[in-house]
This record gives structure tokens, C-alpha cells and sequence, in this order.
């Protein structure tokens, strides 16, 4: 946190507050928050869920803008400053965000190009996501009518739900779905579509129903600014719980937000049986446990979610 912290007191904008949202025991004390006095800081205690600090941040806000900020994202001097003067030049915008880098085998990179055919056909046969260029080189019939396909449908989301990125090119791009974690959005919008609480304390795939509830479900990213994101390592999911909570949160969304409606119960259940096909060949266990877990809880309507939202509280634990 306090690097964050310094990060944003050198930024090239100036901003009018900041809201730190925590719900930790270890609180930064009054010496910490000393070095920066410069903007004011405003300490809000919380409940162990990511999606009600989220909530309660934006309620206290005063702005009419938002940058919304996880507490692992380095953010270069000048990041702000380049998404306001997108925001000036496109008054018209609801959301805008940068490039967030993730570091994959000692390098920095923001999306993972289609360079396999079969990659692409498996993930158009079961409309699985995608999140890069493709940059497979086949050109046979069948080929030239898939890449044709996603030419077409650009940055969409498919029949089952799943977020596909393939236009990561201009200035900036225009996408239904992005993280949230180092973004503009203004304060209306987030009141309107706020992050759901039912989902589980860590709020694994809030962003999506949030973004969701945005008017024309459209996030601009701006592709010459970026954010490095350092993933901390502490309390951090296992990565088959946090896909097991991020299929039941796409189930979820997909049966309460209207823009939504379009994303089929069938088409969901056909994709996850790709990707426990996926990691039964890759002989990836606890994946192919996370896939038939979440697989069998959408087929018999049995998703926690979904009945905590009826029974009107919230899911701590669903796996």
C-alpha cells in the first residue's frame, strides 16, 4: 500500500484525495501516511471482502471521476495525466484504463498472441477465451474463415461469456470486459453498477459484473498508457479456486445482468466441457477437478452465487 502511496503522490495530475479502504489488521499508522499530506488521505475501515471496501471507497469518494487501484500496481508519473486527456478528448466515456503488465518469464507484457492454429480452433470450437493477436500463421480454408471470425467480431464476448480480446491495435481499443484495477470510471457509473457482494471475499470476477452495468458495456484502453502489476503474493487464491470462483461468477452475472442475456446456460457448459478435455489431455488434476466442480454446480443450478442472491446474503467460501 504505501508504495502505492508514492506512486501516486509523483503524479503529473494532481488529485483531490485519496480513499484507502482496508480491511487488514496491520493499519498504516499516522507516521506512514505523514510523507504524504501533500493530497488529503482518508482511512475507511472495512470487512473482509473486497467488494464492499470497493463499495464503501466509491460511496465516499467526492470526485466525479474514480481511479480505482489494486494495492499491487506500480503506476508510472504520467499514467493518470494520459487517461484524463483521452477523458477530454472523449467526454463521451464512462471507463478508461491503460495496458497492465504482468511479468510472464522475466518479461512485461499485456495480452498472450494466438500462435497456434489449434489453439484457435479449440478456443472457437468451444468459445473459450482469448486475450491476444492472433498471429498463427496456417492459411488453409478452414483457417482463413476462423481468423475471419474473429476479424469480424473483434473484441466481443463469446456465446458462453467468456471475454475475447483480439484488437489490441490504434491508440486505444474499445472492449466489454478489462480489469478494473488501475482504471477511470466515473462515480455514476459505479453507483449505478456497483460490485456485487454476494461474490465471495475476494471478489474473484467483480470486475465483469460491474462492467457489465456500464452504459454500452464499453471500457476504453488507452494502449500508450500502462501500469505494472506485481501480483502479491500474499493471500492470493490457488489458481484452480480462483478459475473455479471466476466460472461461477460468469454463471452468475450471466443469469442477473440484462446485458447479459444473450450468454446461453448451454454454450457455458459446452466450454467448460472443452476445458476439462483441455486438462484431462495436460493430465493438470486439480484443474480438471476445478472445471467438473464448477461444470456440475451450473448444470444442476446448484451455483452458491445464485442461491446466496435469493436467499439475500452473502457467499464467504464457495469451493
Amino acid at each position: 500500500m504505501l508504495s502505492v502511496l508514492e506512486n501516486l503522490s509523483r503524479s503529473s495530475h494532481p488529485l483531490q484525495e485519496i480513499i484507502i479502504v482496508d480491511s487488514g489488521e496491520d493499519r498504516l499508522s499516522p507516521e506512514d501516511l505523514a510523507p504524504f499530506q501533500q493530497c488529503p488521505v482518508f482511512y475507511l475501515p472495512a470487512e473482509k471482502s473486497v467488494c464492499i471496501q470497493r463499495n464503501a471507497g466509491i460511496r465516499a469518494a467526492a470526485g466525479d471521476w474514480i481511479f480505482l487501484c489494486d494495492d499491487d500496481i506500480e503506476i508510472p508519473a504520467d499514467y493518470l495525466g494520459t487517461l484524463m486527456r483521452y477523458i477530454e478528448q472523449n467526454p463521451d466515456v464512462n471507463a478508461v484504463s491503460g495496458h497492465v503488465l504482468q511479468k510472464e518469464q522475466d518479461q512485461w507484457q499485456s495480452n498472450y498472441p494466438v500462435t497456434s492454429f489449434a489453439r484457435l480452433l479449440w478456443a472457437w470450437l468451444f468459445q473459450q477465451s482469448i486475450w491476444g493477436e492472433i498471429e498463427c500463421k496456417a492459411s488453409h480454408g478452414l483457417a482463413r474463415h476462423v481468423k475471419k471470425f474473429y476479424q469480424h467480431k473483434g473484441n466481443h464476448l463469446s456465446k458462453a461469456g467468456w471475454p475475447v480480446l483480439t484488437n489490441f491495435s490504434g491508440n486505444a481499443f474499445i472492449t466489454p470486459v478489462f480489469g478494473l484495477g488501475a482504471s477511470l470510471v466515473r462515480k455514476d457509473c459505479l453507483l449505478q453498477s456497483p460490485y456485487d457482494e454476494v461474490l465471495d471475499r475476494h471478489g474473484i470476477g467483480d470486475n465483469y459484473g460491474v462492467a457489465a452495468g456500464f452504459p454500452g458495456f464499453s471500457i476504453h484502453v488507452v494502449t500508450t498508457a500502462f501500469v505494472y502489476h506485481h501480483h502479491e503474493l500474499g493471500n492470493r487464491l490457488d489458481i484452480p479456486v480462483s478459475w473455479f470462483r471466476r466460472t461461477l461468477a460468469l454463471d452468475y452475472f450471466r443469469q442477473t445482468k440484462p446485458a447479459l442475456k444473450h450468454v446461453k446456460k448451454g454454450w457455458l457448459l459446452w466450454s467448460l466441457v472443452g476445458h476439462s478435455l483441455f486438462f484431462l489431455a495436460k493430465r493438470n488434476g486439480p484443474m480438471l477437478h476445478a472445471v467438473l466442480h464448477s461444470l456440475r454446480l451450473v448444470a444442476t443450478n446448484k451455483n452458491p452465487y445464485t442461491l446466496g442472491r435469493r436467499q439475500s446474503q452473502r457467499v464467504i467460501e464457495p469451493i
